[in-house]
């Protein structure tokens, strides 16, 4: 018979949102950000590609690369990435030039 004691789960701290936990699990139940991993690095976030979709739905497609571009905003805003919210209406303003734009033309 082992005398050890039982293992317990370590307490962690999540750098992203500040969440003290005791999980056995390698990623933050608050936010989803990977332990031992430091906060906004290492990854490139939904931010640029939101951006992108954003600017290029003004003249092209608005009416997928739109949502799209919010999808993506919406996504970076709940892994808190910064300039996301900015990013998210900047998305739907250039959907809605998009648009208006594309009506426009079609009349003229």
């Amino acid at each position: 018979m082992s005398t050890a004691p039982f293992a317990q789960s370590p307490t962690k701290f999540c750098s992203a949102c500040g969440t003290v936990t005791e999980t056995i699990k390698d990623f933050c139940p608050e936010c989803g950000t990977t332990f031992g991993k430091p906060a906004g690095g290492g990854s490139v976030g939904f931010v640029p590609g939101a951006a992108a979709c954003a600017a290029v739905s003004v003249f092209f497609f608005p009416i997928v690369l739109g949502p799209l571009a919010i999808v993506l905003s919406v996504v970076a805003m709940n892994r808190r990435e910064p300039y996301a919210g900015l990013i998210l209406g900047l998305s739907v303003a250039g959907m809605v030039v998009g648009f208006i734009l594309g009506a426009t033309s079609a009349i003229g």
